[in-house]
């Protein structure tokens, strides 16, 4: 295989990887905002761990948003719900177009899950591979997330450390 230049890098790679910073600035951005209002809902409302008392453990309050799905009181989890879509509203975090069960949040994320994709995308075409990315996606992911990981990252470093790149949050 011959060694990569920057001549070699794509436009297709360059607009892939601008699109994924945004986005994942994007996600990083809402998931912290969203946690927070989950956090304080959770703190004037625990749940409780209904997974725990299966168990025959004391129920424990669920503290951490992240942990919501061990809840299994249909009538918390709706209230839970409920208080969190009417503050994500209020914040303008989820727009009124954004049905009642979706997270702003994982919204935002599965954005940039798409970014990372289309990096694989055209990836793989700048890197002439013998198949397409969404096979190199797949082998990525079959070898672990610190690997996938570590492929993103690289295709982005490679992006950012091009002379003359400009940043597209500054743009």
């Amino acid at each position: 295989m011959k060694k990569l230049t920057t001549k070699d890098v794509t436009p297709g790679v360059k607009s892939a990887v601008n699109a994924y910073l945004m986005a994942r600035v994007y996600a990083e951005t809402m998931r912290e905002e969203v946690d927070k209002i989950e956090r304080a809902v959770l703190k004037e409302c625990p749940l409780s761990n209904g997974r725990e008392q299966k168990r025959g453990m004391p129920a424990k309050e669920i503290t951490d948003p992240k942990y919501t799905y061990h809840c299994t009181n249909e009538d918390e989890l709706q209230d839970y719900y409920e208080e969190c879509d009417k503050r994500e509203r209020k914040a303008s975090l989820k727009p009124d177009s954004m049905p009642f069960d979706h997270c702003p949040a994982l919204v935002a994320e599965n954005i940039q899950n798409k970014t990372q994709w289309l990096i694989c995308d055209v990836a793989a075409e700048m890197l002439k591979m013998d198949f397409d990315g969404k096979e190199l996606n797949h082998r990525l992911l079959c070898m672990g997330l610190d690997k996938y990981n570590q492929f993103i990252d690289l295709v982005v470093g490679l992006v950012v450390n091009l002379p003359g790149f400009k940043n597209p949050l500054n743009a």
